[in-house]
């Protein structure tokens, strides 16, 4: 199963739009919020499944969190400011391994971050469009049962 990972759009989901449209064999998509509605306009222009969630910037009721199982995978889809990972990532790690998450889907920072942590994957894809340190970036998940391969992609165009 190939999963795209966007998050921290602000209203400016095209982009993001061109740069994967062409990918072959995409099922799902997961938006991490800020302007969680941009997830579910991207998710049906490329015709896909998608699962969005609220983040600070959000004025609209929506899930916070939401858990997902994906090929026997347990992820956690969050925003990420409810966790304070701006400061930290203690919350979300300890929130993940209570509740027995193997992967924790992240944004609000607008950096990329991929890191595994006690057999945890921890992981933010940046920003396509608002990026703070560096390229614009998304994220991309290759899941089956048993593995996992996460990436951080830089976009081609900007």
């Amino acid at each position: 199963m190939l999963v795209v990972v966007v998050g921290d759009t602000h209203g400016r989901w095209e982009p993001v739009h061109k740069e994967i449209r062409s990918l072959p064999g995409l099922n799902v998509l997961l938006h991490t919020g800020d302007h969680y509605q941009d997830g579910g306009a991207l998710a049906r222009k490329l015709k896909i499944k998608g699962y969005s969630v609220v983040g600070n910037c959000d004025r609209a009721d929506g899930a916070r969190e939401n858990t997902l199982e994906l090929e026997g995978h347990r992820i956690l889809l969050t925003h990420g400011h409810l966790y304070r990972v701006k400061q930290t990532m203690n919350h979300l790690y300890y929130k993940a391994k209570e509740a027995g998450y193997d992967i924790v889907v992240f944004g609000h920072t607008h950096v990329p971050f991929l890191e595994k942590a006690d057999g945890i994957w921890f992981f933010n894809p940046g920003s396509p469009t608002f990026p703070r340190n560096g390229r614009p970036t998304y994220g991309l998940m290759e899941l089956r049962p048993g593995h996992a391969e996460l990436r951080i992609v830089e976009m081609k165009r900007a």
